[in-house]
């Protein structure tokens, strides 16, 4: 018996992927292999196949590139793979936040942070603790590739770090402007200066922190300026920069705001011009469209409102 069509009113919710779908995908694109993925997934590897089958043709694309010798996946599966991932890790810490509420009526935040910006954040994080006790916070540092990643992925749920451009779904508050600048020793015959231009320390003993976008930054101007970049210092810890600094044998490129976590005794901060380089400190979340958690809308606004108080002061 032939089904009557549907009213023009009623609409027909789309299918959504499922768990085991999702979970699927995940594992095939980590390992590279329908048969790993399926041991990983105790699933027959037949089981997985119509599994990734299934969510191509709910997609309507081709996620992965399969043959003999390989597994690959599709531009479209690099495009979904960071979505998917957050998905998984959302719906895992959402079981978890809801199974914490349940048993002792909290919930969590997770919230990580550059290094450079964890003295601007841990003032503001101690006021939210005390307003919201019942709220249980999970601080961490990250290189601001990691901290964008686990934004991006669903592991963390605010971060502070840099904007270098936003991965799709995520929201950013401005907080402040940080500037790369010179440390020297106080006796050194550059300190008294108002500021230095790069070229001024091309013949100087360099040392500069060795990852993150800042090294970047800094190795790319030095190589625009000439400098010798083998004869540059890199350091894995900010104490070792500063060592050497105050002990007259190199002079530190680094953000300002990592001096102003440090004694400054005995050292001279100058800013660098010519050029001048910059970097955003955003807080960052999910796009609120996009963040289910009150407690996580909530957080992100009171301390993208405190951060920016507290940069104006």
């Amino acid at each position: 018996m032939t089904k009557p069509p549907l009213p023009d009113s009623v609409s027909v919710p789309a299918r959504q992927p499922t768990l085991r779908q999702l979970r699927g995908f995940k594992e095939v694109a980590r390992h590279a292999s329908f048969s790993r993925a399926a041991q990983a997934l105790a699933l027959s590897q037949p089981a997985l196949s119509a599994a990734i089958r299934e969510l191509e043709a709910l997609m309507g694309v081709a996620l992965f590139e399969r043959s003999t010798h390989h597994v690959r996946l599709t531009p479209a599966g690099l495009a979904a793979r960071a979505q998917i991932e957050w998905l998984l890790n959302s719906y895992t810490q959402g079981a978890e936040d809801l199974r914490r509420l349940l048993d002792t009526q909290s919930a969590t935040v997770r919230i990580g942070c550059i290094p450079s910006t964890m003295h601007l954040l841990a003032p503001v994080v101690a006021q939210w603790r005390q307003r919201h006790p019942d709220i249980a916070l999970i601080l961490s540092d990250h290189l601001n590739d990691e901290l964008m990643a686990a934004l991006g992925n669903g592991e963390l749920d605010i971060g502070l770090g840099l904007d270098f451009g936003l991965t799709p779904g995520l929201a950013a508050a401005f907080v402040a402007e940080d500037d790369l600048v010179a440390v020297l020793a106080g006796t050194h015959r550059l300190a008294r200066r108002q500021a230095l231009t790069w070229q001024e320390l091309k013949s100087e003993p360099l040392a500069v922190l060795s990852r993150g976008s800042t090294y970047e930054m800094i190795v790319s101007t030095l190589r625009q300026q000439g400098s010798d970049l083998a004869a540059t210092d890199t350091l894995n810890y900010t104490d070792t920069l500063y060592s050497l600094v105050r002990a007259g044998l190199r002079v530190g490129l680094i953000s300002r705001l990592y001096t102003q976590g440090q004694r400054q005794d005995g050292l001279a901060i100058v800013p660098l011009q010519r050029p001048r380089l910059t970097r955003r400190i955003c807080l960052m979340a999910r796009a609120p469209e996009q963040q289910a958690r009150a407690a996580v809308r909530r957080c992100y606004a009171e301390l993208a409102e405190r951060l920016r108080v507290h940069n104006v002061e």
